[in-house]
């Protein structure tokens, strides 16, 4: 190849990293982060995430709340629920005999709400997405 063909395989190239560099910036989501509520520190998996199996569904609260958990509309008893009131997590993770026994592959909807704060009155909700490859 003569030095012309290096010189156009070169501006080629170059164009192609611009044109790559360029739309990243443009089709990247711009934003703030989400806000969450006072009540929660973090959540996971996190909104809109793709997760694969084992998942455990996790909610950090502040310290000495409750959380309730509805998946995908089913209500998940306490006891089904490891939760550490002290530091306020909470997570449930599917298994032979609880009421869901495993993730099945698509979305899920997770509904938790908490109760805690001074006397008890700091109420909400968080609902989130998530999908199980």
């Amino acid at each position: 190849m003569n030095t012309t063909g290096y010189r156009v395989t070169y501006a080629l190239l170059g164009i192609a990293l611009a044109a790559i560099i360029g739309g990243s910036i443009f089709l990247i989501p711009a934003g703030d982060p989400e806000q969450l509520p006072d009540a929660v520190e973090r959540y996971a998996p996190g909104d809109g995430d793709l997760a694969i199996n084992p998942v455990k569904v996790m909610i950090d609260l502040k310290p000495n709340y409750e959380a309730r958990f509805v998946i995908d509309g089913v209500p998940i008893p306490q006891d089904q629920v490891n939760s550490i009131f002290e530091t306020g997590r909470h997570e449930f993770e599917p298994g032979e005999g609880k009421v869901i026994e495993r993730w099945t592959p698509g979305e899920h909807t997770v509904v938790v709400s908490w109760l805690g704060g001074i006397r008890s009155t700091d109420t909400g909700t968080l609902v989130w997405t998530f999908r199980v490859q």
